[in-house]
């Protein structure tokens, strides 16, 4: 407007700019000493230089200088477990910068080159290709119905990242056998096989962590190999390698953990029914103009794998000499399971898993068990028992209508001495031992006279006594009765 010969008040109309601003204008583009048509030539960057007001520069500040020199060691202090930027200012930079800055000022120089440095880089994921797998870091709690007492378990999250859907589990503890029956449920859920698996360096996955080849562990590769599923993991402490499951973490503690924070859980099967209702909630919500359940069914579940017939069982094994017992000895809890007693003095090799239990002599299946986590309990097959154990388990399980149903065949006296032993006794399983050797009699004495001996034992002191009943027999003071009455 100027090169065209506009008025300085028709430039302030035209502008809505104040006369000061204008005339400060036209006052620095005449300092150049160039014409406005040169002016006008140059880019808005090389224009926008010659016509700003030249502010004085202020001298730099020493301490600014100290700080950058210092700051890679800062953040690397920082990084540490428990560190805080007070504690790193106090014990660290005042030390080496007595006349440094302030709290605050350091604090805000510590702001700005996290700012200027650590950057993200946005990954872009193929549809059902990848599934990222971690530990949540907030654990959840079982209660116990009889004492109250909190049990800690850890939760299990996966998500595959393009379609952000997650799952999670809880487990009792993060043991490789629960770690890979978590993974399993997982796949379940999904109903299809990635075609990688990734996870940090947990002991479960890596052996031996590095960054170009780590190695990975016998179970992972396992596990991999059943599914045909590609393994990796992160490089060490680099979560952000595996930034999806990172964040479906912090997604699933506002959706999930904040629902459930003041319920009260006593078993492990209560907490995941729990934890699966509030997930089917959660990718079912809106989400990129769908749901998370919708573009993984949609975009990524045609480009996965199906799962196949029979799921991978991470098993344990151990072979062990049959004990005299014939049970053997599975897991932390130490439960006993029985195998057929013909094998005992055999080398059987134990497998089991989270649900079964299963005994091998060489290539044969011995036995199967469904397992139990009762710690230091027994289950045993009555059919893996010998005749005298079975017999023996028979007689423990007689109860009163059985006694005095045998009693009856002998006679009305012997039941009338089976009925007065089990009302008498203020302890059932000593009644049913006496009464099992009162009728044990029979045989050796006969029917005939086990019956005369309770008749005359009732008649003379209305008691039913084992010892009273076993000494006439003995002493043949029936006999001598019956020859008595003839």
């Amino acid at each position: 407007m100027l090169s065209e010969g506009y008025s300085q008040n028709d430039i302030c109309r035209e502008t809505s700019s104040s006369k000061t601003t204008v005339s400060g204008y036209k006052k620095m583009a005449d300092g150049t000493k160039l014409s406005y048509q040169e002016l006008l030539l140059k880019e808005d960057s090389e224009l926008e230089a010659l016509l700003q007001h030249k502010s004085a520069a202020l001298p730099p500040d020493p301490r600014k200088a100290e700080l950058d020199a210092l700051m890679p060691e800062i953040m690397k202090r920082l990084s540490k477990r428990y560190a805080t930027v007070e504690l790193v200012h106090q014990d660290f930079y005042l030390k080496r910068c007595p006349g440094g800055y302030g709290y605050t000022q350091f604090n805000k120089h510590v702001k700005a080159w996290r700012e200027a440095h650590d950057l993200s880089y946005h990954n872009v994921y193929i549809a059902g290709e990848q599934w990222q797998i971690d530990f949540a870091g907030d654990s959840l709690w079982l209660t116990s119905r009889r004492t109250g007492e909190l049990t800690k378990v850890v939760v299990l999250v996966c998500v595959m990242p393009y379609s952000e859907l997650p799952f999670l589990m809880a487990l009792p503890d993060a043991t490789t056998d629960w770690f890979f029956h978590g993974l399993n449920k997982g796949l379940e859920f999904m109903g299809a096989l990635a075609k990688i698996a990734k996870s940090d360096n947990m002991k479960q996955w890596v052996t031996k962590a590095d960054r170009y080849c780590p190695s990975l562990s016998d179970a992972c590769m396992e596990w991999a190999n059943h599914y045909h599923i590609g393994i990796t993991a992160c490089r060490v402490r680099k979560p952000r390698d595996k930034g999806s499951v990172e964040s479906a973490v912090n997604q699933l503690y506002q959706y999930v953990y904040a629902r459930i924070q003041d319920e009260v859980f006593y078993t492990l099967d209560e907490l995941n029914a729990r934890l699966w209702e509030l997930l089917w909630e959660y990718v079912n919500k809106p989400f990129k103009g769908r749901t998370r359940r919708q573009i993984f069914t949609e975009d990524e579940k045609p480009n996965m794998n199906p799962l196949p017939l029979e799921m991978h069982r991470f098993r344990h094994r151990k072979t062990v000499k049959l004990g005299s017992s014939y049970h053997v000895c599975v897991g932390s809890e130490r439960h006993m399971y029985s195998v057929p007693y013909n094998y005992v003095g055999k080398m059987v090799t134990v497998m089991w898993d989270m649900e079964y239990v299963e005994v091998f002599l060489g290539t044969m299946r011995l036995c199967v068990h469904q397992r139990s986590y009762e710690a230091y309990g027994y289950t045993t097959d009555k059919n893996h028992m010998p005749e005298s154990h079975k017999a023996y388990e028979r007689s423990r399980e007689y109860n009163a209508a059985a006694l005095i149903e045998r009693a009856g065949f002998i006679g009305q006296a012997m039941k009338w001495v089976v009925e007065t032993m089990l009302t008498k006794t203020r302890f059932p399983q000593q009644a049913y031992m006496h009464c099992n050797a009162a009728l044990a009699l029979a045989k050796e004495y006969g029917r005939d006279r086990l019956e005369h001996a309770c008749l005359m034992m009732k008649t003379e002191t209305s008691a039913a006594s084992l010892k009273v009943l076993s000494n006439i027999l003995k002493n043949n003071r029936d006999l001598a009765e019956q020859e008595r009455m003839r």
